[in-house]
């Protein structure tokens, strides 16, 4: 027996879940919910592309490898070849449940799983890729996403933004369409994210070696990506520490460098004297601490992780109104939101909680109390209620 959003379900037989995803960094995005449903009873399976990143989380979750090749950007001919191989497996496993996310997987997956007639058939939606692009591209990318939508039953939308662009688009209908909870796709897990699991002596250990200790820090982590904002965050910075060198600016996270339309902007990053470049980091917790705000001005995003992160962290934040951001701050409790790709906005953001320390620790401690909305076992729970619900 397990709970689900106040409900009690009964597993009379094991039940086997798939969950799918196209790229094999996403599994930083599943983090114990594979374990979690492995715990309840389900025998669980990862439909990936073969990754020591993947090989690592399978051991951890204890779930089963389905091992896939499957590429993100579009190929009729590999795609194909993608979707017989996702049927084979289905066939073989004759999974009671699918969850497929990311958009790849999932167009392929659901077709495998409507033709197979695969019971429950979910669609995680973490966002739109077609949100900025045009032209044909653009409809390509519509297409795909409503034939997704359209052999799906459910489609969990990670904030409700997503699912208020996907109507607005008539991407799925609204009676498919739901956000569980307040959203994230797999929520925070907040025994990491604690501010006082994080020593003082291991916060000034980390500034002396970045070179931070005496300065006032902002911060950023994720890709290094142009719809994460970096180019507004560049300038916005690059402007302030004009007229005030204390200021620093730094950056967690390494560069795609094909989603980057100015490569020359990741040379100004690293020679620029205000800005700190770690590159990606494992304990992300350890960074934040030694950030006074922490800074996301991206374009959209499906659900802003980090944000909550930050937040769970004890730290002021700022952030868009755009897709998936607007969903993660509760503005002017926790965090402050300006308009995608305004530079003054944003500048005026960062200066104004520089010069306010009363607002910042005010922001930083209702964070704390925003963050709780979003832990795992959440997420979890809705997912799991979901799971049980017959759509036969």
């Amino acid at each position: 027996m397990f709970h689900g959003q106040g409900r009690n379900y009964n597993l009379k037989d094991t039940m086997k879940l798939i969950i799918g995803i196209t790229a094999p960094g996403s599994v930083i995005l599943l983090e114990g919910q594979l374990k979690y449903f492995s715990e309840l009873g389900y025998t669980t399976y990862l439909m990936a592309p073969t990754h020591e990143k993947v090989t690592a989380y399978c051991a951890a979750e204890g779930c089963i490898h389905l091992p896939v090749k499957i590429e993100r950007e579009i190929s009729l001919l590999k795609d194909f070849k993608s979707l017989i191989q996702v049927f084979s497996h289905l066939r073989k496993i004759k999974p009671d449940i699918v969850n497929f996310g990311t958009p790849k997987i999932s167009l392929v997956g659901l077709i495998a799983a409507q033709l197979l007639g695969v019971k429950r058939r979910i669609y995680t939606c973490r966002g739109f890729r077609f949100e900025h692009e045009v032209g044909f591209k653009k409809l390509l990318l519509v297409t795909m996403e409503r034939i997704t939508a359209f052999f799906a039953q459910d489609v969990i939308c990670i904030s409700d933004s997503v699912r208020n662009y996907g109507l607005d688009n008539r991407i799925f209908p609204a009676h498919k369409a739901l956000v569980i909870n307040k959203g994230s796709s797999n929520g925070i897990p907040l025994k990491r994210f604690n501010p006082a699991n994080i020593t003082p002596e291991s916060s000034r250990i980390l500034k002396q070696h970045l070179g931070l200790e005496g300065h006032f820090v902002f911060g950023y982590v994720g890709r290094l990506v142009d719809r994460k904002g970096i180019n507004e965050l560049y300038a916005a910075f690059d402007s302030l520490f004009a007229a005030n060198s204390n200021l620093r600016l730094l950056y967690v996270g390494s560069p795609e460098f094909e989603q980057i339309a100015d490569k020359s902007l990741i040379d100004r990053m690293k020679t620029h004297p205000g800005i700190v470049m770690a590159g990606s980091q494992r304990d992300v917790p350890l960074y934040l601490s030694v950030m006074d705000v922490f800074v996301l001005p991206a374009w959209w995003e499906g659900f802003g992780n980090v944000l909550v992160q930050a937040a769970a962290m004890g730290k002021p934040v700022i952030s868009t109104t755009g897709t998936g951001t607007i969903d993660a701050v509760d503005p002017d409790f926790n965090g402050i939101l300006v308009q995608p790709k305004s530079v003054e906005q944003l500048k005026d953001a960062m200066l104004q909680l520089y010069n306010n320390a009363p607002l910042r620790e005010e922001l930083g401690s209702n964070g704390i109390a925003w963050a709780k909305n979003f832990d795992s076992p959440i997420i979890w729970q809705g997912m799991a209620a979901l799971y049980e619900v017959s759509k036969e």
